[in-house]
C-alpha cells in the first residue's frame, strides 16, 4: 500500500485486504504472489502479520486478510488522487464479507475527492451484489457509523446528517469499476456483468494479454438501441420505473504484456488491435507495458506512441 505507485494507470495503492487465491490463467503468473512471499518475512512485525497465511510456496493459500486498521487511510490523504482499491487482492472474493466491503464503499463516499478504481476478477459476485438493495441498506448504515468504527477519524471529514442512499439514485461518481481481462473467453464471461452493474465508469485490465479480444459489442453507447437486438446492451430506459436513461459501454481500455521471471509473450497485433478499437469507438486506452521478464524490458510505447488516455472524470 503506498501514496505513490509504479503502476502507470493509478496514483497510489489502498490495501484493505490481503490475500487471494487464482481463478483463470491471468492469475498464473500474478505479482501479488511474489509481493506477498516477500512481505510475510519483512523485519517490521506489524508488516509481516498483515500478510501472514496467505502465501506458502508461492502460491496463494486462500486466506484472506481484512485490516480493519488500513480503512481510513484515503480519509487521511487530501490531495486529490487516483487510487487503486486491493492492488494486493480482489474486494469481491467469496470470504470478504458484505459489511466489509460496505465500510470500503462508505470510505470511498466520504473521501469523494478521490478516485477510486476496483479491478475484479469475481464479476458474479460484483454485479449481484452491488445490484442488491439490502447492500446499499447495509452501506448506509456502515456510512452513518463511519466516525464511530474508522481509526484515527480525520477532523475535517464531514458525515451528511440526513441521508439515504437508494439503488436508484445512480452509483457513487467517483469510483470506477473495472473487470481483468486477459482472453475472449474471459472478456464474454466478464464484461457483461460488469455492463450489467451500477458504475459511473466502467473499465477493461486486458493484462495480462494472452490471446486476441474482439470487444466491438460493448464500446458504443447506442442511444436509440433495442434490448431485442441488442441483448448485451443494459438501458435505464428497459427498467421498469426507472426515470433515468443512459446506455452502459465501455468507458476506458487498458491494455498491457505480462511481466516477471515466466512472462508469457503477448503479440503486437492484439495489443493493435484493442487501440484500434478503442480509438474507432472514441473510448479512452491506456497501452501500460509490452513486459517481459522486467515490467520495463520493451517500454511502453506502441507504434512509435506512448498511450496515456483517461475517462474524462477521472484525467
Amino acid at each position: 500500500m503506498s501514496d505513490g505507485s509504479k503502476i502507470e494507470w493509478t496514483d497510489a495503492t489502498w490495501n484493505p485486504v490481503l490475500g487471494c487465491d487464482k481463478v483463470s490463467p491471468g492469475c498464473d503468473h500474478c505479482y501479488a504472489i511474489r509481493t506477498a512471499h516477500r512481505m510475510q518475512a519483512n523485519p517490521n512485525p506489524k508488516v509481516a502479520a498483515a500478510y501472514a497465511g496467505t502465501e506458502q510456496g508461492m502460491e496463494w493459500t486462500g486466506r484472506v486478510n481484512l485490516l480493519e486498521d488500513r480503512l481510513a487511510l484515503p480519509l487521511r490523504w487530501t490531495k486529490p488522487r487516483r487510487i487503486f482499491v486491493n492492488a494486493q487482492s480482489d474486494l469481491f472474493h467469496a470470504d470478504v464479507p458484505d459489511d466489509f466491503i460496505a465500510r470500503v464503499w462508505a470510505v470511498m463516499a466520504t473521501a469523494y475527492r478521490h478516485t477510486f478504481q476496483i479491478l475484479t476478477k469475481r464479476h458474479g459476485r460484483m454485479r449481484s451484489l452491488l445490484s442488491s438493495p439490502a447492500f446499499w441498506e447495509l452501506f448506509d448504515r456502515e456510512w452513518c457509523g463511519l466516525p464511530n468504527w474508522a481509526p484515527r477519524w480525520p477532523d475535517h471529514e464531514q458525515i451528511p446528517v440526513d441521508h439515504t442512499y437508494h439503488l436508484k439514485d445512480g452509483p457513487l461518481s467517483n469510483v470506477w469499476l473495472g473487470v481483468s481481462v486477459e482472453d475472449q473467453q474471459r472478456a464474454d464471461l466478464r464484461v457483461p456483468a460488469l455492463i450489467g452493474t451500477p458504475a459511473a465508469v466502467r473499465f477493461l485490465s486486458c493484462e495480462p494479454l494472452l490471446g486476441p479480444v474482439d470487444l466491438s459489442h460493448w464500446l458504443f453507447h447506442t442511444p436509440e438501441c433495442d434490448a431485442a437486438e441488442a441483448p448485451w446492451c443494459i438501458c435505464h430506459r428497459h427498467r421498469e420505473g426507472d426515470p433515468y436513461f443512459y446506455v452502459a459501454r465501455i468507458d476506458w481500455v487498458i491494455a498491457g504484456g505480462e511481466s516477471g521471471p515466466d512472462a508469457r509473450p503477448m503479440h503486437p497485433d492484439w495489443a493493435r488491435q484493442l487501440r484500434d478499437q478503442c480509438t474507432g469507438a472514441g473510448v479512452p486506452f491506456l497501452f501500460k507495458q509490452w513486459g517481459g521478464a522486467r515490467a520495463s524490458s520493451g517500454g511502453r510505447e506502441l507504434d512509435g506512441r506512448t498511450w496515456d488516455e483517461y475517462p474524462e472524470s477521472g484525467s
